[in-house]
Parts: C-alpha cells; sequence; structure tokens
C-alpha cells in the first residue's frame, strides 16, 4: 500500500472528508487532498509528518520505509571564482525519507573547480542542509556580498577562512569586522554531492 493508498485509508478511517481533512490542514479547497490520494501530488515533507502526527502513526507507517521525497535544484553555486547565485528553481532531485529529517534540504548545481580536491566538480548537486552554523573544516555554501561561494569553512578566532580544495585558488580570508560590512553569511552545511553525467 503506498502513500495515496494509505492517506485515503487513514482519512476514511476517521471518518473525515476530503473537505475536512483539507480544513483541519488550512487548504481552502479538497482538490489538494484529492491530488494526494490520485497519486498526482505528494505533500512537502514538513506536512508529511504533520498528517502523521495527526493520524497517530509513523513517517515510515504513513510512507514506505523505502519512499523518496523530490528535493528542489534551488540553482547554481561558484565553486571557484564568485558568481551571484539566485534561488531559482532548475528542477528537482528525489532522496530517501531518512535523508530529509530534522531540517530544510536543497541542492544547487556546482560551476567552477574550487572543490575538486573534494571530489566535488562542475555539473555535481550537492545536497545542503540549510544552517547559519557549522563547524570548523565543514564543506559549506556561504554567501559573500549575496554571491555563492562553495568552500570549507574554518574559524581562527574570529577569523573566517574560505578554503578551496584546489592549490590554483587562495584562500579567502575575513576579519570579524569584514564578515559583518561584506553580509558573509552561512547558508547551510554540504552533505553529499552527487554526480551529473551530461
Amino acid at each position: 500500500m503506498d502513500f495515496k493508498e494509505k492517506i485515503k485509508k487513514y482519512r476514511k478511517e476517521r471518518g473525515l472528508s476530503q473537505e475536512d481533512l483539507a480544513a483541519q490542514f488550512g487548504y481552502k479547497s479538497f482538490t489538494t487532498i484529492q491530488k494526494w490520494e490520485d497519486g498526482s501530488s505528494t505533500p512537502p515533507v514538513k506536512v508529511i509528518r504533520q498528517l502523521a502526527a495527526f493520524f497517530g502513526v509513523s513517517t515510515e507507517d504513513l510512507l514506505n520505509e523505502s519512499s523518496q521525497i523530490a528535493i528542489p535544484i534551488l540553482g547554481t553555486v561558484r565553486g571557484g571564482p564568485l558568481r551571484y547565485a539566485q534561488e531559482e528553481w532548475l528542477g528537482q532531485e528525489l532522496v530517501p525519507l531518512d535523508e530529509t529529517v530534522g531540517g530544510e534540504y536543497f541542492y544547487l548545481e556546482v560551476i567552477g573547480d574550487s572543490m575538486i580536491g573534494a571530489r566535488i566538480y562542475p555539473g555535481d548537486l550537492v545536497y545542503v542542509k540549510r544552517s547559519s552554523i557549522v563547524n570548523s573544516g565543514t564543506i559549506a555554501v556561504v554567501l559573500v556580498n549575496d554571491e555563492a561561494n562553495l568552500k570549507r569553512v574554518f574559524f581562527k578566532g574570529s577569523t573566517m577562512v574560505l578554503h578551496s580544495e584546489n592549490p590554483k585558488y587562495e584562500d579567502m580570508v575575513f576579519s570579524a569586522q569584514e564578515i559583518e560590512a561584506k553580509d558573509i553569511q552561512i547558508i547551510g552545511e554540504v552533505l553529499h554531492s552527487k554526480i551529473r553525467f551530461k
């Protein structure tokens, strides 16, 4: 039994109509529920967890253990010279449910070669967990003056070092004052890279 069948089963066991369930979750129309039940749409991870809690079951019960969730590819990140990264929808990739727990996740497409020493190549997709804090030595997406960088981040006192995994690129070093002045922000931690053959 897959998700669309289970959601219909649990709804009917509660004696709820599609309209009732839609109202319970703040949807104005029952068509959202209808799409879940005919398989033409799947709710986001956050709503799946809310549905599981509402029906008193685990997410594993609601979904097959091998279920995959669609994660958006939000844009590109430069693994090399700086480039402005816009969060534009470039598609989506399926990720196992257990890799979407406890946070917000997205993919970015890599352009540039500054991280090839970490086996991250142009055209690869990096899987990012959104976070404003990472441990020293972590590969992360960092925004510098609205330009996204894929670098290994080191902290040395109040100094931030963005390190490339390619010897032809120099480290980018920022003092505490520069971090504030340039509005440098950590966007998220890179969890893995997916190779794409084009």
